[in-house]
């Protein structure tokens, strides 16, 4: 019976990753994945935005399928297909292997992928793709830890944080709560006289060293930028920004699964309050509450991006598999629905929307042929030069004979040639239906010129998707400050 289920299981999935890969590679890149794709053409130990695991994925995939979309986007749909497993056997180990373990591990796996976190994620590669993957293999290593009690899981433990926080910072939330586990629960408290702990602990830091060493070199500016808006502070907005998290995780999780979600949650907290839980539940449940006290923080004085609670999918999918026995069944129907419904509105845009309000439109539609566009527009001999990161890596990739230029204050943290060139074709989006003069006086990047207006427009450009206008782009004949060159805010994108 198990090596049946276990068959099924890795057939449909299968099924599900050819798919996912049909549909990845089918798609243009996201503004996002192509500077993520930027970051793999020239390698560091980290990155202004992010560590760099998502760099090193996006490399890896490259060296396999080139540089194409499937390249990019093949290691999130093999990551969505393995790291499945890992939630199966987690579930199983933290059930305790009891009567119905396969099938609460089953469910477990469907309604992860059934959410849009992973349903997309394994599609549109963004640090939160490796990340989820190595938080399901951490979640797999406390399972084992918990079934077999042998402490040299903590290796697997250790290995696997230290990864997830090579991918995104965020994972950190993860570990602070299997840290306050050691502390709080006495099969935890074991374990802080073993080794392998320690052992898991130092490895973990280990595999981290790399971007701390890149941020004591580069002003802490990675760490300053994600970590510095936990001091924010703004109640006034607090409702505001708790009710579009909320809606986020509705849409991201997708309706019905979020209900089993809350039910779990609910369940799992009235055991613990009632102390009628043990320590496998006690881990799960400190798994949600930390990072969501955080994020609930956080939402006090700024906004919290959706995409940052997935890093608990796994955990909570876990839990409705282990708690829940209602709405299972439509919560999956529902989700692997409207996750169809997203890859086949991606691929041929059946439902109507509104340009302004589509997003899918914005963020993919048409970027191969806006690049083709751009190209005959501007002459052979002269260089594209962008101030905005996505648009900049969509040229990159997609005009990969071109010369391309970026500037503004990201780029020197960035081990790119610095470019002496002062001369080029500025491309940014319009600021109205109109064309209109590029200021000197608002954007320092430029050298003054004789029109007190500014630069004159050369035209404009439009990416389109399916008739439908996603942007429309500018183009000036500029001359840029020479002080770019020495502050480093002036670099060639690799080809």
């Amino acid at each position: 019976m198990k090596n049946n289920l276990l068959l099924k299981l890795s057939v449909g999935l299968g099924v599900l990753t050819i798919i996912r890969i049909i549909v990845a590679a089918s798609v243009p890149l996201s503004p996002d994945e192509a500077y993520y794709w930027v970051w793999s053409r020239n390698l560091g130990y980290s990155f202004y935005d992010h560590p760099p695991m998502i760099a090193l994925w996006i490399k890896a995939g490259c060296l396999l399928w080139g540089n194409a979309e499937v390249g990019v986007r093949f290691l999130g749909s093999l990551a969505a297909f393995i790291g499945s497993f890992f939630i199966f056997f987690a579930v199983k180990d933290l059930n305790n292997h009891q009567p119905q373990s396969d099938r609460k591990a089953l469910v477990a796996v469907l309604l992860l992928n059934a959410t849009l976190t992973i349903g997309v994620g394994a599609i549109i590669v963004t640090p939160d793709t490796p990340l989820l993957f190595f938080v399901c293999v951490l979640l797999w290593g406390c399972g084992r830890l918990l079934y077999t009690h042998s402490a040299k899981w903590w290796w697997i433990i250790g290995a696997s944080a230290g990864l997830a926080l090579l991918s995104k910072y965020t994972a950190i939330l993860l570990i602070a709560a299997l840290g306050l586990w050691c502390l709080l629960s006495k099969e935890g408290r074991t374990y802080l006289k073993t080794k392998e702990l320690w052992g898991g602990a130092v490895l973990a830091c280990v595999i981290f060293y790399p971007v701390i060493l890149w941020n004591s070199q580069h002003q802490w500016v990675s760490l300053l930028k994600q970590g510095g808006r936990t001091t924010d502070w703004n109640p006034s907005r607090a409702l505001q920004f708790l009710s579009e998290l909320l809606g986020g995780q509705i849409g991201l999780s997708t309706p019905i699964i979020f209900i089993c979600f809350c039910i779990g949650m609910f369940s799992l907290t009235r055991a613990v309050w009632q102390k009628n839980c043990n320590s496998c539940a006690f881990l799960l449940w400190l798994m949600i509450i930390v990072p969501v006290c955080v994020f609930i923080q956080h939402a006090i004085g700024d906004r919290v991006q959706a995409n940052w609670v997935g890093l608990l999918y796994p955990v909570l999918v876990i839990i409705a598999g282990l708690y829940v026995n209602q709405w299972l069944k439509t919560a999956i129907i529902v989700g692997f629905s409207i996750v169809s419904l997203v890859y086949i509105q991606v691929l041929f845009a059946i439902i109507p929307l509104p340009a302004k309000k589509n997003m899918l439109l914005k963020q993919l539609g048409g970027w191969q042929t806006f690049a083709q566009s751009v190209n005959s527009v501007v002459p052979l001999d002269q260089v594209i030069i962008s101030d905005n990161y996505g648009l900049a890596s969509e040229l990159r990739f997609y005009l990969p004979k071109r010369q391309i230029m970026v500037i503004g204050d990201r780029w020197k943290y960035f081990n790119l040639p610095i470019s002496k060139t002062t001369k080029g074709y500025f491309i940014c989006k319009e600021n109205n239906e109109e064309s209109s003069f590029l200021s000197v006086n608002q954007n320092s990047y430029f050298a003054p010129v004789y029109n007190p207006l500014g630069y004159a427009p050369k035209g404009k450009i439009e990416r389109q998707h399916f008739g439908q206008i996603a942007q429309r782009y500018e183009l000036y004949s500029v001359d840029l400050n020479p002080r770019l060159e020495s502050i480093g805010e002036s670099k060639w994108l690799p080809r």
